[in-house]
């Protein structure tokens, strides 16, 4: 099914403004992202990294125990493998030493990445629903819509009062002709909408409205910062 179509320069003005603040403000944010995801995969190489000197330094040391155990052994071999494995630790603790260093660069941008997604998240809603009423509002007054719709009310109208018996229990309830005629008026759109729901046979199930605008999704290590206490406990938790 393809939707009536709006060409972005006939949307109204006001949501024109607030779809193109919304596309700054989510270029800014997939930026931050990018650099937050930078940062957060050399930290783990960089740990990575030394977690395989640790297997290492393991490896040496048990290789100069088992020369040591040897009777004819010689200890040069047995100090070459123990400096080996000094040399190791010394790499690996460099290693987590820079990436801790860089902790606070990650921290930082954690909360920069929090708040330029606060800027975003409730705008593809408000964007999306101004969009999808003015699509609405298109396709409702394209030619014949409204003349076919009120021939398919008409006549499900004309078929329910014909079997209007069959809802008295319902009418019997009403208190008077007002309260009946609301009721009759009430279940008449409801037959409509059967017949609708009947002629749609559950392909409503599977078709989506466009959109607009979409939040973009968050990437490994990201808070997921979708109010202003999310951001503010996010906040206190770095500081601490």
């Amino acid at each position: 099914m393809t939707f009536v179509a709006i060409e972005r320069t006939d949307l109204d003005q006001s949501l024109q403004e607030k779809l193109a603040h919304f596309e700054l403000n989510r270029h800014a944010y997939l930026d931050v992202q990018q650099r937050f995801s930078e940062i957060v995969q050399e930290d783990q190489r960089l740990r990575n990294q030394a977690s395989m000197l640790d297997t290492q330094v393991n490896a040496t040391d048990r290789a100069w125990r088992q020369l040591a155990s040897e009777p004819n052994a010689s200890q040069a071999e047995i100090n070459a493998e123990i400096e080996r494995g000094r040399k190791l630790q010394q790499e690996a603790e460099v290693l987590r030493l820079t990436a801790d260093a860089r902790s606070s660069t990650q921290s930082n941008l954690m909360i920069n990445l929090a708040e330029a997604r606060m800027k975003l998240v409730h705008a593809p809603g408000e964007i999306n629903k101004a969009y999808w009423q003015a699509l609405l509002a298109k396709a409702l007054t394209q030619e014949g819509m409204r003349e076919s719709l009120l021939e398919l009310f008409a006549l499900s109208r004309a078929l329910f009062l014909k079997s209007i018996d069959e809802h008295d229990g319902a009418l019997s309830r009403c208190n008077g002709q007002r309260e009946r005629q609301a009721k009759i008026q009430e279940l008449t759109w409801r037959a409509f909408g059967q017949e609708v729901e009947k002629l749609f046979n559950g392909a409503e199930l599977d078709i989506q409205a466009p959109t607009l605008a979409v939040m973009p999704s968050t990437v490994h290590s990201e808070a997921p910062v979708e109010t202003p206490g999310d951001l503010m406990r996010l906040r206190q938790a770095r500081k601490a």
